[in-house]
């Protein structure tokens, strides 16, 4: 049965390209720059960023090319169709405890910074409490309200992006990026690693790619989310380090956020930008949490033939514990990159085979048809 054949259900090239996009722009804001200058050690993070990027749509060309080969069914059907029932049920199954824990995760990750910034007095677990409440109206709504509520919301962030990114040059100092590649190419591919993790989301398209009303224009699509994905956080990681050196931002936090608070908009305007800035930020996190909550409710229900419904309820308790586990921020950053390690595998590695696999059984069907 396809999951496309209901009109509410189709959503178009430019929603499917924002909805990638908005996978991935989330958490890669506040703690990329860190990251990245921790393992560099140099100006040249943004180098790697941009390599990373590149990787990225190398990942996610092999995702929709795969996808394409399926029209009107997601990941979690045709899996079984490549390497059977049992095997395929268990990597689907995989893929939506990837979601679930990502959810808990960027869930933990928006009430720390909530708690941070605006809300101090709050305990963390009701602002966490707050944002499954509201989440759960959206992901039961379906994908195509999803769509229309990221295609509502990104271009606001984006905006707010690039006013945090012209007026962030008043600290700016080029000479905190130079000099360029000054200790060789090698720290630039250590900066692979963290970077990469940052671009988790594209695997988004394993399951959106069905609902396309032009699955054709998928290949574009991906493209366009992950271009605009690595040019900002190549944006975000000049500028932190650009405004703060190499040495500051691997002792910051949240580097971004650091900026950001520094920033005066002309005329007072707005005169704490960085409350601005938290605000759009989590609205962003919110709407990735949502895409990531339903991607694993909709993968457990086509597994097991019921309502996608009826998981995303029964997941909310598993992603608030997932949520509350980490005892402290070290420990939640390091439950991110276990996650990105995940995401490497299952969805740079395993969509690779699964094209090998199904392009040999295509061929064999097809010497079959022609004996």
């Amino acid at each position: 049965m396809k999951t496309n054949d209901r009109s509410k259900d189709s959503i178009t090239a430019t929603q499917a390209a924002m909805m990638t996009a908005k996978a991935m722009i989330g958490t890669g804001i506040l703690v990329l720059p860190q990251s990245i200058a921790k393992s560099v050690e140099t100006p040249d993070g943004w180098l790697s960023v941009l390599l990373s990027g590149i990787l990225a749509m190398l990942c996610g060309f092999v995702v929709v090319k795969l996808s394409q080969r399926f029209p009107g069914r997601t990941y979690y059907q045709y899996s079984q169709e490549i390497v059977g029932k049992w095997i395929g049920a268990c990597i689907g199954a995989g893929m939506c405890l990837y979601y679930i824990f990502s959810a808990g995760y960027l869930l933990r990750v928006m009430g720390e910074v909530v708690r941070m910034y605006l809300l101090d007095k709050t305990p963390i677990v009701i602002i966490m409490l707050t944002f499954m409440g509201v989440a759960i109206y959206m992901t039961t709504a379906g994908i195509n309200a999803i769509a229309q509520l990221i295609e509502l919301f990104l271009p606001i962030i984006i905006l707010i992006m690039v006013v945090f990114i012209i007026f962030s040059f008043r600290d700016f100092e080029l000479d905190n990026l130079r000099p360029v590649l000054g200790e060789g190419f090698a720290p630039v591919l250590k900066g692979i690693k963290p970077s990469i993790l940052s671009f988790s989301g594209f695997e988004v398209m394993l399951f959106v790619t069905a609902f396309m009303s032009e699955p054709h224009k998928a290949i574009r699509a991906i493209f366009a989310g992950i271009g605009l994905t690595a040019v900002l956080y190549t944006l975000v990681v000049a500028v932190a380090i650009g405004s703060l050196t190499v040495e500051e931002v691997q002792t910051v936090t949240w580097p971004t956020m650091s900026v950001a608070m520094n920033i005066e908009l002309p005329g007072g305007f707005f005169e704490r930008f960085e409350s601005l800035f938290t605000v759009l930020w989590v609205i962003s996190m919110f709407t990735a949490f949502v895409l990531y909550h339903y991607g694993g409710s909709l993968g457990f229900g086509q597994l097991t033939g019921k309502k996608f419904q009826l998981f995303a309820y029964l997941s909310l308790p598993l992603i608030f514990m997932i949520a509350i586990w980490p005892s402290n921020l070290n420990k939640l950053f390091k439950l991110g990159d276990y996650i990105g390690y995940a995401s490497f595998f299952m969805f740079g590695i395993i969509p690779v085979m699964f094209l090998i696999l199904a392009a040999v059984r295509r061929a064999q069907h097809a010497n079959k048809r022609a004996q």
